[in-house]
């Protein structure tokens, strides 16, 4: 493995996200690392989410387009991350019953 890579999971580890974030038409503003099974959900909030516009793609496919999403390798099980915009940092907090 990459010893530059700071994921436990692998780089070709298949993670959720939409279309318009693959297209570039919106960033990525929210991560889900899922308490359940330990999915990742790259999403952004303005858009609600859409099984017809759900992709699996690979996490390094992520992090190239984004890198910032490597500051995200150690978000816990059952935690979310969100920025305000591009640039900005993620701040993170644990899902309640209700997320």
């Amino acid at each position: 493995m990459d010893p530059d890579w700071p994921f436990d999971d692998p780089p070709n580890v298949a993670v959720f996200t939409t279309r318009q974030v693959m297209k570039g038409e919106h960033i990525i503003d929210y991560v889900v690392h899922d308490d359940d099974d330990g999915a990742w959900q790259f999403l952004n909030r303005a858009v609600d989410f859409d099984m017809a516009n759900a992709m699996l793609v690979g996490l390094s496919e992520m992090v190239k387009r984004d890198s910032s999403l490597r500051e995200l390798w150690d978000l816990p099980y059952g935690w979310f991350a969100w920025r305000e915009d591009k640039g900005q940092p993620w701040h993170r907090a644990k899902q309640g019953p209700e997320d």
